[in-house]
């Protein structure tokens, strides 16, 4: 069995206790974040996790990957010579923000990109990361959109369950990009107001910044009141920005995830859903669900409070839902107001009270990628 012995997160949230009590009461604002649209400077609502300058180099980076590593450490009190045998797994949606930094200020200065010959991916950064903390495992990125992290997790619970690596430090890792947020606006699926998932007058998403980690282990070397269960990734072909309408290939990971748990769909006691408020991904969810489970379990989205954080969410949303069931609930969706008649169950409201059971997470990104895992909390 795979324990998960606890996690760490930066986000637009601020510390543990804020975050608690902004998810119990569902109490969150984006900021703003400017960007140049043609000759023009808009503002868009985000969730930054401070105000530090952008552009990002290689330092701004590696300086948050250590951050939320050395808060890792204190709140579990690590001794880096406990961590033997262990692998860094790190999912971005971004595959080089040193490079993307460079070329952005090249096309608003209308110059020529003056890159230097240097390799700051990555691979860059999850090296740097093993280096630092004395780790010899497999050392592993991926970039698969929005469940870069999550399929990170995935395979990182494999590598244990198999007896491959005895732990595995799992990172989601996602910075301010103008070219990923202008990249979001020509697809025109950003809200300039708020994140509604689910509501049938959402109009689209709001992109914010998550740095997180979570330490995995196998059972008998280190135990815990957290256990992975399972999970399952497919991609399909539907199209390039999302998965079929109709839920199938959405039904067909969360079928996969249950199988793998030995589980039936009534013994979940909650889904932490992907839930971005855009128009066409909440319907393929909502109807995905509906092929998974007669009747569903409460469902939220945590979205409303730190944004769509991308290829880092796998992570963050996980660490996000520990927490609050660590402190008894599970958190409401914000700014839910009305379903569209085609589906019956809305999402939470108000937060519920929960201490324990079996979770199901779900991360759907482009190119059909979709990923859920099952998790669970003993008493």
């Amino acid at each position: 069995m795979v324990s998960i012995i606890g996690g760490a997160l930066l986000s637009a949230l601020g510390n543990p206790p804020r975050r608690i009590e902004a998810l119990r009461h569902g109490r969150a604002e984006p900021g703003t974040l400017e960007t140049m649209i043609g000759r023009d400077r808009v503002s868009y609502p985000y969730y930054r996790l401070d105000h530090k300058p952008r552009p990002i180099d290689p330092a701004v980076i590696n300086g948050y990957l250590d951050e939320v590593m050395e808060k890792l450490g204190r709140k579990l009190a690590l001794n880096p010579a406990e961590l033997g045998n262990c692998g860094i797994f790190l999912g971005s949606s971004a595959i080089d923000y040193y490079q993307a930094a460079v070329l952005e200020q090249a096309v608003m200065n209308d110059s020529t990109a003056d890159i230097e010959n240097q390799r700051a991916g990555g691979g860059c950064y999850a090296e740097r990361l093993a280096r630092r903390i004395g780790c010899d495992g497999p050392c592993l990125t991926y970039n698969t959109a929005c469940t870069s992290s999550a399929n990170a997790l995935i395979d990182a619970a494999a590598m244990l369950a198999g007896g491959i690596i005895d732990h595995a430090l799992i990172f989601g890792l996602e910075i301010t990009s103008a070219m990923t947020l202008q990249g979001f606006i020509a697809l025109q699926l950003l809200s300039r107001s708020r994140v509604r998932p689910f509501d049938i007058k959402r109009d689209g998403m709001i992109l914010g910044e998550a740095v997180s980690v979570v330490l995995l282990s196998r059972t008998e070397i280190r135990p815990s009141t957290w256990h992975y269960l399972s999970g399952g990734s497919l991609s399909e072909t539907y199209t390039v920005t999302g998965a079929n309408p109709d839920g199938s290939g959405i039904a067909m990971v969360m079928a996969a995830a249950l199988k793998d748990a030995g589980l039936t769909p009534h013994e979940l006691t909650a889904i932490k859903a992907h839930g971005t408020a855009s128009e066409a991904m909440d319907s393929a969810e909502l109807r995905g669900m509906k092929r998974v489970f007669e009747r569903l379990p409460p469902y939220f989205s945590l979205k409303p409070y730190i944004g769509h954080t991308l290829g880092g969410c796998g992570v963050a949303e996980l660490v996000l839902t520990m927490e609050c069931i660590e402190a008894g609930f599970i958190p409401p969706t914000m700014n839910f107001n009305q379903l569209e008649p085609e589906f019956r169950q809305p999402p939470l409201q108000q937060a519920r009270a929960v201490k324990s059971g079996r979770f199901m997470l779900n991360y759907f990104g482009f190119g059909g990628n979709n990923t859920s895992f099952i998790i669970e909390k003993t008493p």
